[in-house]
């Protein structure tokens, strides 16, 4: 599993001040990718936890994914059932973008604040039965994989 941060790329058009502002909204699309080398897994499904500065958008894509949020608690929840075998680089990856805005706190001036938490997977191995995990660290306002990011860009200013 892995996971990225885009503003100018993606399905989706982000809006707010880059830097972020404190007390400013900014939107920032996230990307979370799975790739497989091994065994059918099935059951696969992905958990993370949005910050309480964090809100979840209602924007998903490609539609066909089973995501949702829990809006009190900011669980995020993606059911990506089965994922093939040798998936890397190929067309069967599974792949979903979402959109978040972020409202930074004046304390938050000076920071990268996280827009999503740790991300965890967990599925079943089709052969052998076994759980299969993997995570990605919580993402943050630096958004370095969209080709328009420059240095210092993910630092919440006044």
């Amino acid at each position: 599993m892995s996971g990225r941060v885009v503003r100018t790329v993606g399905p989706f058009a982000n809006t707010g001040h880059i830097p972020p502002q404190a007390e400013k909204p900014t939107t920032y699309t996230i990307v979370w990718t799975i790739d497989n080398t091994a065994n059918i897994v099935n059951s696969t499904q992905v958990t993370a936890k949005l910050p309480p500065y964090v809100k979840w958008l209602d924007q998903i894509s490609p539609l066909t994914e089973d995501i949702s949020v829990n809006k009190d608690s900011g669980l995020i929840t993606w059911n990506a059932r089965t994922i093939g075998t040798y998936t890397v680089n190929s067309g069967q990856r599974k792949e979903v973008y979402f959109q978040v805005s972020m409202e930074p706190s004046v304390n938050q001036i000076g920071s990268a604040p996280n827009l999503v938490g740790d991300a965890a997977l967990a599925g079943t191995d089709s052969f052998t039965g076994a759980t299969v995990s993997s995570s990605q660290s919580y993402l943050t306002t630096r958004f370095s994989t969209d080709p328009t990011y420059k240095d210092g860009q993910e630092t919440v200013v006044k």
